[in-house]
């Protein structure tokens, strides 16, 4: 799409990858998988991906490109973090990155999260900081280009009124409000920031959930 997209999803990436390095996993699950782009990470680290995303378009293209990068342990479904069609405690790596941002009831959002992580498994979640200087960014500079404008229309198509495609409605603040309510175990926090550094623009937490 535009620079400033794409610099997000590379450095979301090199973030998590830094952070995997090493590790395997039997199961992992993105929710909020978009077009797939954290499969290549975690189809290396893995038995076994599964992306969920509540755009079919997007599900549609995660699933050309699998097939077209010959990944053969993923599979995409259509569902939305509010209700995911997965049994309880079976994955025991967990993604949800730019998603809660978009979630009216934060809180049963974490309860599916938790529910679907194997205990002592890893949950990583992500999101923007909603600063001035982000939603600059976001809802300013990055319309320019006419590709992230395209996109846009696309996903607006798809159901403008389904819960799932409302805006970014909640800030870092109310985020980790609700995230210290889970009792998650936080292993770690990265943060993606723009000159100067200080100003941060997304988080990232490494969240266990506690051995049962």
């Amino acid at each position: 799409t535009d620079f400033i997209t794409r610099y997000f999803y590379k450095k979301r990436f090199y973030l998590l990858r830094d952070y995997l390095r090493g590790r395997y996993f039997k199961r992992s699950l993105d929710i909020g998988c978009g077009i797939g782009f954290m499969a290549p990470l975690l189809v290396s680290q893995s038995d076994e991906v599964v992306g969920i995303d509540a755009s079919a378009v997007s599900i549609e293209y995660a699933r050309f490109m699998a097939q077209k990068n010959g990944f053969t342990n993923t599979q995409f479904l259509q569902g939305n973090i509010l209700n995911l069609p997965i049994p309880d405690a079976s994955y025991n790596l967990v993604t949800c990155m730019s998603v809660l941002e978009h979630i009216r009831d934060l809180g049963a959002a974490f309860r599916e999260l938790q529910r679907v992580l194997t205990p002592g498994g890893l949950l990583i979640v992500g999101y923007p900081s909603e600063t001035p200087l982000f939603r600059f960014l976001h809802e300013t500079v990055s319309t320019l280009f006419p590709k992230r404008r395209n996109i846009q229309k696309v996903i607006a198509k798809e159901n403008p009124t389904e819960e799932v495609f409302i805006g970014h409605i909640n800030n870092g603040e109310k985020i980790r409000g609700e995230l210290q309510k889970t009792g998650l175990r936080e292993y770690a926090k990265k943060s993606i920031k723009l000159l100067p550094p200080f100003l941060e623009l997304y988080t990232i937490h490494f969240l266990g959930r506690k051995e049962s």
